[in-house]
């Protein structure tokens, strides 16, 4: 089968959910995979009083950061890729996910822990044998790939979301990147974060409990008084019992236009919008 099929990267997603469920400290609600994305404009509250943070903490790949289009337009360059691009179309999120799988087995302490760009160098090479040409990838090439974690670019809502929201709140990454990588990206884009915060301080991943508490230990607010701002449910699924408020912020291209993301409610989520300046609107930044 084509692995350009959008299609093919559902069995990922729920290998990955099934890891989730394995995990003592992550709800067992099932995930509901109703395949819709938000119309713009479209904001929605599940909470039965006013979010009212003091913080907001937020993951970064995928939320802040577009890897997708980075990741093409870099296949683009390697000359046994070129001719297949098509091909690759779904290469980046299965990557992603990937790592993502692993992460959650260092997580359940299955695993030892081990560096972020670590684990995605680890599952590199096996998903290479997946797409053709992908075998004859030099160290250089692989090399290349790697490094595109670290050229990601913010979506064009991210900078003038989160200069808003920083009017009115502290806000911080809170990732499970590397410091020095994360300090990097950020820097480079001129974000106006108040804090960087990755799971490398504690040697732990999200979904593990101590990386959310890095949020409250760091900045000094109570978890209830922080808001975790992420594109993905098994996060804020996690941050939710971690005691920390959610936002859930979705991105449909993610993986690429022919993904699609699910959107529908959860009760561990708090509000949901559909970009970064709708949630600073919905949280009343700039009124009195």
């Amino acid at each position: 089968m084509n692995p350009s099929h959008p299609q093919l990267i559902e069995p990922g997603r729920r290998r990955f959910v099934q890891l989730l469920a394995s995990l003592p400290f992550v709800a067992s609600t099932a995930f509901a995979h109703a395949q819709s994305t938000i119309p713009s404009g479209t904001v929605m509250t599940t909470a039965t009083r006013p979010i009212r943070p003091k913080a907001l903490v937020f993951d970064m790949q995928g939320t802040v950061f577009d890897f997708y289009d980075p990741m093409m337009r870099e296949l683009a360059r390697i000359p046994s890729i070129a001719s297949h691009a098509q091909d690759w179309s779904t290469f980046a999120g299965r990557w992603s996910a990937s790592a993502h799988d692993a992460i959650v087995e260092i997580s359940a302490g299955r695993r030892p822990w081990r560096p972020n760009s670590a684990v995605y160098a680890d599952v590199l090479s096996p998903l290479l044998s997946r797409y053709p040409g992908g075998n004859t990838l030099s160290d250089n090439d692989k090399a290349r790939l790697l490094g595109v974690w670290g050229k990601m670019q913010p979506w064009d809502d991210s900078a003038a979301g989160l200069t808003s929201l920083r009017e009115a709140f502290v806000i911080a990454t809170l990732t499970n990147a590397s410091m020095a990588g994360m300090i990097a990206l950020v820097k480079r884009e001129n974000l106006p974060f108040d804090a960087i915060l990755t799971g490398e301080l504690v040697h732990a991943f999200k979904p593990d409990p101590r990386v959310y508490r890095l949020a409250s230990d760091y900045l000094g607010f109570a978890p209830g008084e922080i808001l975790m701002v992420s594109a993905h449910k098994w996060d804020l699924m996690a941050a939710k019992r971690s005691g920390l408020l959610t936002a859930f912020v979705p991105r449909p291209y993610e993986n690429g236009p022919a993904t699609r993301a699910d959107t529908s409610p959860e009760p561990y989520i708090d509000v949901t919008a559909s970009n970064l300046p709708q949630l600073a609107s919905l949280l009343s930044v700039g009124q009195s």
